[in-house]
Order: structure tokens, then sequence, then C-alpha cells
């Protein structure tokens, strides 16, 4: 939703920046979680790994970056992708980033591993699940950061670990507890969290303050990040590069879906695409949408799955617009 974001809004607008700098935070962040995956590709493969889930616990949610169902345990991981040199505070409960004479200070992840893990034990009492411990571990995903953890610091130095050091972590467990589930067990408390997992899914524009009309409409090029295809014999061209594609109309679906949600009119569509023909819009429509309604009020229905490859054109055109940039 923020690269979308970022993609439509005028570079002048007065909150760019700020949009600008949440979309590099956020990535920093997906790319940090994206470095867990390797390491946790050599766990059993009974072991269910569980992204990025969100709970409801009395009316409250907690979101964990991941959670791994072992036999024994369940895993909590916080994934951090700070940089620079890193101080950890345990008098204050504090994480320091310095670079040169500049710092920033943030909350601490332990902190926050400790609550999830405390929100989740509670969650799994609901389900008569409570003799699973629960153990919770902050991952530092950036190799080039330099940790400085006091010898007397063991709030910081038991539960904050480098990539590498997680396999071995996992073996380390898993000799201290003793078995609580089945395999079958596990599939069942991992397809019950999957079912009670509520993604957070904002109103990007009402939450950053930004009105629909504000943003650009168009068409992007995937091939240089230009804003500006027009349907010529009845496929997009750039008119900045020539690139042709038939379906580039299908990632602006996409990005209406994450700036205004899930219903479009064929009206609305063609003012978003700047595509004159109703008929060729109503015939994309029916294409990529559901339709509903009556034959003069028709509306069509969007539906895209954040956990599959739909929305992967979002870092393409990202990296290229960078490019772009830098030329």
């Amino acid at each position: 939703m923020l690269l979308a974001l970022h993609h439509r809004l005028p570079a002048h607008h007065e909150r760019y920046p700020q949009i600008q700098k949440k979309v590099s935070n956020e990535l920093a962040g997906f790319h940090g979680e994206k470095r867990l995956l390797y390491p946790l590709s050599k766990f059993p493969s009974y072991c269910k790994i569980l992204p990025n889930v969100r709970l409801n616990l009395h009316s409250n949610h907690f979101q964990m970056d991941f959670i791994l169902i072992s036999s024994k345990f369940i895993l909590i991981l916080e994934s951090k992708y700070y940089s620079d040199d890193l101080l950890f505070d345990d008098t204050v409960h504090q994480v320091i980033q310095t670079k040169g004479d500049e710092f920033k200070v943030f909350e601490d992840p332990v902190l926050q591993a400790e609550e999830q893990a405390f929100q989740l034990s509670n969650w799994l009492e609901q389900y008569d699940i409570s003799k699973l411990p629960v153990e919770y571990y902050v991952v530092m995903t950036n190799s080039n950061t330099r940790l400085r953890i006091e010898s007397t610091n063991t709030h910081h130095s038991s539960r904050v670990i480098s990539l590498q050091r997680l396999p071995s972590l996992f073996r380390e467990l898993s000799n201290q507890h003793d078995n609580h589930l089945t395999v079958k067990q596990i599939n069942h408390l991992s397809n019950q969290i999957k079912r009670h997992n509520a993604p957070y899914l904002p109103d990007i524009l009402k939450k950053n303050r930004i009105q629909p009309s504000e943003l650009n409409h168009g068409i992007f090029c995937i091939n240089c990040g230009n804003l500006g295809m027009k349907m010529i014999r009845r496929r997009w061209q750039c008119t900045r590069c020539n690139y042709r594609d038939a379906l580039a109309h299908e990632n602006a679906l996409k990005d209406y879906y994450l700036l205004y949600g899930n219903e479009i009119t064929n009206r609305a569509f063609r003012k978003f695409t700047g595509l004159e023909s109703n008929s060729t819009s109503r015939e994309m429509l029916k294409r990529a949408a559901v339709s509903y309604g009556d034959k003069y009020l028709r509306n069509y229905r969007l539906t895209y799955n954040f956990q599959s490859e739909d929305f992967d054109y979002l870092f393409q055109l990202n990296k290229v617009m960078k490019e772009r940039l830098r030329v």
C-alpha cells in the first residue's frame, strides 16, 4: 500500500518526504524478514513456520514477524534490520543507533518480543494449549551491523541473536524442552492460527491524511517507470521508451485496489487509467474482476492475494524508478 501510494503521490506534495521515509523503513524491514527465510529453511520439515501473524486478544491485536511451531515449543522471532552501530541499554530499555555524530533512539525490541510471547501464551490458553512453552528472540538480520551489548546486560545478550545463530539456537531449544505435540497436532494448531490471522489492512490514504484527488492517475511503464502509457492498437505503449504491454492496466487495477478498495466501476476505471473506450474498459474489467449489479449500474469487485506474487510488480517498479533517477 505504501509503495503504491509513493508511486502515485506527486513529488511536490507536502507529505511526499514522509511517505518516502516510511517506504524506506518498511522496505528495510521487509528485506530483513526475507533474509530470515534461508536459515528457517534448515529447520525440520515437520515444523510449521508462519510469517506476519496478527491475532486478536481481548479486543486488541498483537502481531509477530514469524512464528515457528515445533513439537516441543513455539518460537517467536522478531526481525530487525538495523544498520550502523547499535548500543543496547538495559537501564532505560532502549536501542541507540549511532552513525558518526548522529544517533537515533528506538524502543527495546526484546520487550516487544517478550510482550508478544505473553500475549500468545494467553491466546493459546483460550484453546486449551497452556503447556506448550513459548520462546522469543530478536534476530538481527543485517550482518554489517555492529552490536554493543555489555557483559552484564543479560536482558539483551540472552535474547538478541544474529542470523547465523538461528539454526544452532533451534537445536539448543529442542534439547532443553520435552515433546508436547504430535505432527498432527502441529498441523492443527498451525491451521487454527491461520484461520484467526487478521492482517492489518488500513485505509492507507486516510491514515496518511491524503485525499484521493491528490494522487496521479495513469498507467505506469514497468520498463522505464514512466507514468504515461497510451492505448495504441489494443496495446498500452509508453510515451517515453515505446515499450508495449497489452496487460499494463492490470497493475493499475492493483494500485486502485490498494489505494481505494476492492470496488470499481467502468467510469472510475477509465478515469484512473485515461482509457477512453467504454467497451474496451468493460472487457478489461470482465477479465480482471467479478461483476455484479444490473445492466445499467454494474460494479466490479477486485480480488488479489497478499500472500502470492500479485503485488511483486511494485518492487520491480520501485527498482526501475530508482535507476531512472540515478541516470
